[in-house]
């Protein structure tokens, strides 16, 4: 009887140390898959769109001056004025920037704006980056300076314009804001011999690869 009582004493308690790390390890691994699937889940529901580019409008205003048919007397001083205004000539650009993001706000680096015509360079303009929220569109009118040597190559015909413009945009999803995403855009826009843009009014800029950019 007491060599059993000896044998029962002498065995091991089984330690319980391993059995709650391992719990501990499920329940942190349970927790880190919840959250991700949450944040996938918010991902899904919030992922950002693109902002969206919109020309509504272009006017040449030497092209308009030259091809005019009026016959209305004017001043030397005035028509010295339609001379050097002739000479210098601008192009004004309507643009829509719009937010289609539901609950997603963009930070807009600096915007590069650049025309081109025949593959030849006309003139550049930089807008000031901006924040803008969600579902909202903001306009610019843009005044770009046109070479001389484009005011010699164009005719009495129709001008097509290609517009490209190029961004760096950063999204704001609730608190936390995403990495910067480069955006680069075109499109082609006719212009007619009174300076006037032709066709419908609102043309959209399409994305366009880094690779063909200019």
């Amino acid at each position: 009887m007491s060599d059993l009582e000896e044998t029962s004493e002498s065995q091991p308690i089984l330690p319980q140390t391993s059995n709650s790390q391992v719990s501990i390890f499920l329940f942190l691994l349970e927790v880190v898959i919840l959250l991700t699937s949450i944040a996938v889940v918010i991902w899904l529901i919030l992922a950002p769109k693109s902002p969206i580019y919109i020309i509504t409008n272009v006017h040449i205003p030497a092209l308009h001056g030259r091809n005019s048919t009026s016959h209305v007397y004017v001043s030397s001083v005035a028509m010295n004025s339609t001379l050097n205004h002739t000479r210098d000539p601008s192009i004004l650009l309507d643009l829509i920037f719009s937010n289609p993001n539901k609950r997603v706000g963009i930070y807009y680096k600096d915007i590069y704006i650049t025309l081109f015509h025949c593959d030849a360079h006309i003139g550049s303009k930089l807008l000031p980056g901006f924040y803008q929220g969600y579902k909202n569109a903001t306009t610019y009118e843009v005044l770009v300076e046109a070479n001389k040597q484009f005011w010699k190559e164009i005719t009495n015909g129709t001008i097509d314009l290609r517009v490209c413009v190029e961004n760096a945009v950063k999204y704001k999803i609730f608190v936390s804001k995403t990495k910067h995403y480069q955006i680069y855009t075109e499109a082609y826009v006719p212009v007619g011999s009174n300076g006037r843009m032709l066709g419908k009014k609102n043309i959209k800029l399409h994305h366009i690869s880094n690779q063909i950019k200019n």
